[in-house]
């Protein structure tokens, strides 16, 4: 095997996946044995997002299909938004076996990266079995506790979401075409619970948040999902970590770029990674086929949906109080999202207390989401 090439990936992940798909001349570098495994996710995308990458929907490597989204809030109310084909919960290690299987790139498994360095004007990527690649430029598509990111841009500052999330066998079946988000202030303050359903009887289901998140998990098990769907086993521990904050940061430097998780590119508001790491992948290849690097930055950072204003869109979101939430499902369900699309739709659905209170922050909060096309893959 030659140990020079004009590009280096770190990471075979949907983003270093993607970006071998275009490049010929390409080298990744994986730690794990197996491409997909572990799995840290909770395997949703959109159709739209799929659309956006040019990939075909395949039975090979879908679980299930996905036509409706029920949000819950403390009070039990619940608001459902409805379409054809919303998107699909997949099966992660088969659908990046897919995407390996279209790479024009080499692909080297079971290989960690332990340094990288410049040198000569190549850079040097040195791997735990000390072999040396060399490469004029370098994708950082690593993950969250990427090394691209935390040697080359050690002054970014992203910000680090702990999930606590299991593959869950439930007694009774459960709706295998919706997926239910539960927020609620008090008991998950920094982020919303969700079941993801895998077949009828399996979902993954977890939370986000800065502490106890085991505790708080368990609770929710026991709480709501128990009594709606009987016993259940935990069968396949997928926590793992979402990064954001990717607008605000450095992203490109010196043939060096940062796409995915690795450039904290994950959708802020509902933790969706999958398409924002295709896409800014498939960005920084194109760049260096085009021999134009230098706008790679700004190409990530003028579409709407890795707009900044998603941070400013999260901050809203979780700071509503229960007594807020409980009224805008309310709204909603009365009026649905099209009710925000107007400054005349949001003046009536203003009439309840809390809403008039917070009036400008919801309609902040929905005209961001609006105009970035936010999705939960």
């Amino acid at each position: 095997m030659k140990n020079v090439f004009k590009t280096i990936i770190i990471g075979a992940g949907p983003a270093g996946l993607t970006a071998g798909i275009y490049l010929k001349d390409a080298l990744i570098l994986e730690k794990e044995k197996e491409i997909g495994i572990p799995v840290q996710c909770a395997e949703g995308i959109s159709q739209e997002s799929l659309e956006r990458n040019g990939i075909e929907p395949n039975p090979a490597w879908i679980s299930t299909t996905i036509d409706t989204i029920e949000v819950y809030i403390a009070s039990g109310r619940k608001a459902s938004f409805k379409g054809e084909k919303l998107g699909y919960i997949i099966n992660r290690p088969a659908f990046e076996k897919a995407l390996a299987q279209k790479c024009k790139a080499e692909i080297k498994l079971n290989t960690k990266v332990v340094n990288i360095e410049k040198g000569g004007g190549f850079w040097k990527v040195k791997t735990a079995q000390e072999e040396v690649f060399q490469s004029e430029y370098l994708i950082g598509a690593d993950g969250p506790l990427s090394i691209v990111r935390t040697k080359l841009f050690p002054k970014e500052k992203i910000e680090v979401l702990p999930t606590y999330e299991y593959l869950v066998e439930l007694e009774k079946e459960i709706p295998v075409s919706v997926i239910k988000m539960y927020f609620d202030k008090e008991r998950f303050p920094e982020g919303y619970v969700w079941i993801f359903p895998k077949s009828k009887n399996r979902a993954n289901i977890g939370l986000g948040g800065k502490s106890n998140l085991d505790q708080r998990f368990k609770y929710f098990m026991e709480k709501f999902v128990k009594p709606e769907f009987g016993n259940y086993k935990l069968l396949e521990n997928r926590s793992g970590t979402i990064t954001w904050g990717g607008a605000k940061i450095k992203l490109y430097k010196d043939k060096v770029f940062l796409v995915g998780d690795a450039a904290a590119l994950v959708d802020p508001v509902l933790g969706g990674g999958i398409n924002n790491a295709m896409v800014s992948a498939k960005i920084a290849a194109q760049c260096i086929l085009s021999n134009t690097p230098h706008v790679f930055e700004k190409k990530i950072k003028s579409l709407p949906f890795l707009s900044r204003d998603l941070i400013v869109a999260q901050k809203i979101l979780y700071s509503l109080s229960n007594s807020v939430l409980d009224e805008l499902v309310e709204a909603l369900n009365k009026k649905g999202l099209s009710a925000f699309e107007t400054l005349s739709g949001v003046f009536n659905l203003v009439s309840k207390p809390e809403l008039r209170r917070n009036a400008f922050k919801i309609t902040k909060l929905f005209f961001i989401l609006r105009k970035s096309g936010t999705s939960f893959g």
